[in-house]
């Protein structure tokens, strides 16, 4: 048996039938002895035996009839047969000789006797019936059903689950990548599953990232390689050159990008001053720099300074002669904004999404010969979520003003 929800009922329903048969021999090993029940009802049967006697002296057989008719109706659960003897042994109603029939001492037998103080009667009484451990199964029944359905609902929370994650997990491993389980449970197998959904986003990323390197370097190696093969072929050698640090250019951005799509949690985290690395940057471009001192925030230096790295270029590849890029940084809320603003043209609205795709270039404003192979953004909005931070891009009108959030 491989199912864990048949395993699980049957183990239930195991434990409920030796529940009921544990509550059953508690019942016959700890129910009252006849002995004990005897003994119990002495003081009943001797009050009988009074009123019996005090019935036949005071209205003779009649009388006697009524009230021993009395005792069998009361008592339902007894066997019928209460009767009084004279001290021979005959019954005082019907005059049958049954002193052969008296029940003896210690006879534990259905029927007892008592005998007057005076030895004129002898009263005959039924014991009281046995318990039988069985007659209690109908009560228990309804518990059975209930507790049997409680189990099986509990199988199921348990199972379905597990057979659900087995579906994904199988259908990930049949090639489709995008099958999640996106669990709310707050248990163990629920962090299985978001375990499961993180470690299948990771693949995901990774094999995306391949494939697209792949093919975006297939497609963006292919104009710079016939450029070099025609100028060699014509003997110019700065265009080669050109060419080929340009091409060198691009492999080291395409490889840095991919790095970045990998395991970000391999990555070291650290504190550092996020204030001095903004303003190291502003050295190398024409910034005006309005950043809070001392933000200190916990993140990897090395990958937001090639954001801000590649934001800055960017941005001073369309600034204006005469102007200068805008840097501000502030604590907001529970976070770090930055915003990078330049003076240049923009982008068309429909475009500001897109700016942060790989190899995405404005056709009449921001093409391959002026400067970038399309990955600078790329690789900055990568950078900036690996920190869990978010980077937008909006028109300022004049200019295009990026904005990063970083959490603390």
């Amino acid at each position: 048996m491989r199912s864990i929800f048949a395993k699980l009922t049957l183990w239930f329903f195991a434990t409920l039938l030796v529940s009921l048969a544990a509550f059953l021999l508690t019942t016959v090993v700890f129910a009252p002895r006849p002995v004990e029940q005897r003994r119990a009802f002495g003081p009943f049967h001797r009050l009988e035996n009074a009123l019996a006697i005090e019935a036949y002296e005071r209205g003779g057989k009649e009388e006697l009839a009524r009230t021993l008719e009395r005792f069998d109706s009361l008592l339902p659960n007894f066997a019928p047969g209460h009767r009084l003897l004279d001290g021979a042994g005959r019954d005082l109603l019907t005059g049958e000789d049954l002193s052969a029939q008296l029940p003896r001492a210690g006879d534990r037998g259905q029927f007892g006797n008592l005998r007057s103080p005076d030895g004129r009667y002898i009263y005959i009484f039924p014991h009281p019936p046995r318990p039988n451990p069985l007659s209690m199964i109908p009560f228990y029944a309804w518990i059975a059903l209930l507790v049997a359905l409680m189990a099986w609902v509990f199988a199921r929370y348990l199972g379905n689950p597990l057979r659900e994650l087995r579906e994904t997990v199988r259908r990930f491993g049949n090639g489709d990548l995008s099958p999640r389980t996106h669990s709310r449970r707050r248990d163990e197998i629920g962090d299985l599953a978001r375990d499961f959904d993180q470690m299948a986003d990771r693949i995901e990323t990774l094999l995306t990232a391949e494939r697209r390197l792949l093919q975006d370097v297939s497609h963006e190696l292919r104009t710079p390689l016939t450029r070099l093969s025609l100028a060699l072929t014509l003997s110019r050698y700065s265009q080669a050159q050109e060419e080929i640090g340009r091409l060198s250019s691009l492999i080291g951005e395409l490889t840095e990008m991919t790095r970045a799509e990998g395991d970000p949690e391999a990555l070291p985290r650290q504190p550092f001053n996020l204030s001095d690395l903004l303003a190291s940057e502003a050295a190398l471009f024409e910034i005006d720099l309005r950043v809070q001192p001392g933000l200190i925030i916990q993140g990897r230096p090395a990958h937001l300074r090639r954001a801000v790295e590649n934001i800055l270029q960017n941005a001073a590849r369309f600034q204006p002669p005469g102007s200068k890029i805008i840097v501000s940084a502030a604590r907001e809320d529970d976070g770090v904004t930055i915003r990078i603003r330049d003076f240049g043209p923009g982008v068309p609205p429909e475009s500001l999404d897109a700016l942060f795709r790989p190899f995405f270039r404005v056709d009449k404003d921001r093409s391959r010969d002026s400067g970038g192979a399309g990955l600078g953004l790329a690789i900055a909005q990568r950078a900036v979520r690996l920190h869990h931070g978010q980077i937008v891009a909006r028109n300022a009108s004049p200019g295009l003003e990026i904005i990063i959030t970083l959490p603390d």
